[in-house]
Formats: C-alpha cells, structure tokens, sequence
C-alpha cells in the first residue's frame, strides 16, 4: 500500500472512530508498527486536526463525550484510576456470585481480578475479558453470542440483548463514556447501548465502574438515568459540584 493510501485510512479512522492505536492499524494496513508511527508523525504535521497522542496511539479531540477511543488506546488512559476502581469493585463481590461484566477497559482490569472469589459465574459482552476469564479454571465464565465492535472488542446486536435478557444476576458491572448530575449515563456508539440497558435490567444490584474524567460528560446517546444505578465507584478528582450532584442520587464510593 502507498503511503498516501496509508496517511488516508488511518485519518478516515480517526474521523469515525475518534482515535486509532498504532497495534490496531499495523495489522489493519499490513505494515510495521514503526511504519505507523511514522505516517502518524506525518498526518500530524500536515493536517489542521486537534489530534493528542497518547501511548500506544492518537485520540482526535479526546475531550468531548461524542469521541470514543479505541481499546489499546482506553487501557493507557487513567490506567491507574481505572485499577483502583476494579480493586474496589472486587469488594463488592462475594464468592459465589452471578456477575455480568460490561466492555471496557475499566471492567477488564476488575476481570483481571477476578480469581480472588470462589465460584463465581460471570457473564461478559467483551472478548478481551472473555480472554482473561479463560485463564482461570475455577471461574464460570460465558461470553454472549452477537456482532463484535472492530478495535473495541465489545459484542452487541439485537441477538446480544436478546441473551442478555434471559440472565438475572446479583451483580451487574456497567461502565460509560459519560456521567452526567442531570443527563445520566450516557454512551459514545449506539452499538453498545441496547446492550447497555440490558445490563442494568439484568442486576439485583448496578454498579457502574468509571473514572472520574468521564463526569459532568455528555456522550452521544443516553443509556439511563442515575436512578437505575444503585453503586457508582469512581476515582477523585473532578468538579466537587458534580461530584455533589450525583451523590445526591445515588451512593457514590470515591477510591483515591
């Protein structure tokens, strides 16, 4: 592939998606990850774009709630937020447990976690969770059937929530792109969404893992209102009046 094909993709991606990791578009485009870095460099210097880089990639306008980024991207973002969060998280389940953990990389780090319980029976709609709960034989781990999200690894569809809502947990994981006092938890793809709401009708209890970068956001399409959540374990350092705001809803667990 030319070069200028490879500088067209690679920004036809980050105008869709809102960001590209250098893994996702080496083995998308066929060439070297130093090739990648390379023509990123370039797009960088030739286009009027408000593009960041991160580690592992480029985000395009990484600050509104409409961009989501992708996977490799999410896991060097607010990665030591997003571990205290799921360790955390871990103390609200007990061994036993029925789970269902949402997709994101926030969930994955709790994933990662989760062979500290006993026989729990965990339920995921990410294939890169799926993947980590493969590693544990004394977890009961299922992945739902549906389309899979390219670069994000989550799965959803009408089949997905059509599973989804034959399940009722104890405890069911919900992350989010954006929390808002008043708009609620909303997200950046309707992919997800359906998927989303299936989650928090399927839990006894919903607790919703995000950190704090997301709050006072307003994402593309609103997944619920706060009401539907009963526990929101977040890391600090947002605004205190938003924060305020949604602690007058529902608990809200700060992990520092």
């Amino acid at each position: 592939m030319r070069k200028m094909e490879r500088l067209n993709k690679i920004i036809d991606v980050l105008r869709r998606e809102g960001s590209v990791s250098v893994k996702y578009l080496a083995e998308m485009l066929e060439v070297s990850e130093p090739t990648v870095r390379r023509d990123i460099k370039e797009i960088m210097r030739i286009l009027d774009l408000p593009v960041k880089k991160v580690h592992g990639g480029v985000i395009l306008e990484i600050d509104k709630g409409s961009i989501e980024p992708m996977f490799e991207t999410k896991m060097s973002l607010m990665a030591d937020e997003k571990r205290r969060i799921a360790r955390k998280a871990l103390e609200f389940i007990e061994d036993g447990d029925s789970i269902i953990l949402d997709s994101g990389t926030t969930a994955y780090y709790l994933a990662k976690l989760l062979h500290k319980r006993k026989g729990l029976k965990v339920i995921t709609v990410d294939v890169k969770i799926a993947e980590e709960l493969a590693r544990f034989s004394e977890i009961t781990a299922y992945i739902v059937a549906g389309n899979i999200r390219p670069g994000y690894y989550s799965v959803g569809g009408t089949l997905t929530e059509q599973i989804l809502s034959q399940f009722h947990v104890e405890k069911a994981f919900l992350t989010a792109d954006a929390i808002h006092p008043e708009i609620g938890v909303t997200n950046s793809s309707m992919f997800e969404v359906g998927v989303k709401k299936k989650i928090v009708d399927s839990g006894k209890q919903v607790i919703l893992i995000a950190d704090h970068s997301k709050i006072g956001k307003k994402a593309f399409i609103k997944v619920c209102d706060l009401n539907k959540i009963d526990v929101f374990i977040t890391s600090k350092g947002c605004e205190p009046e938003l924060i305020k705001g949604i602690m007058e809803k529902i608990e809200v667990v700060l992990e520092v």
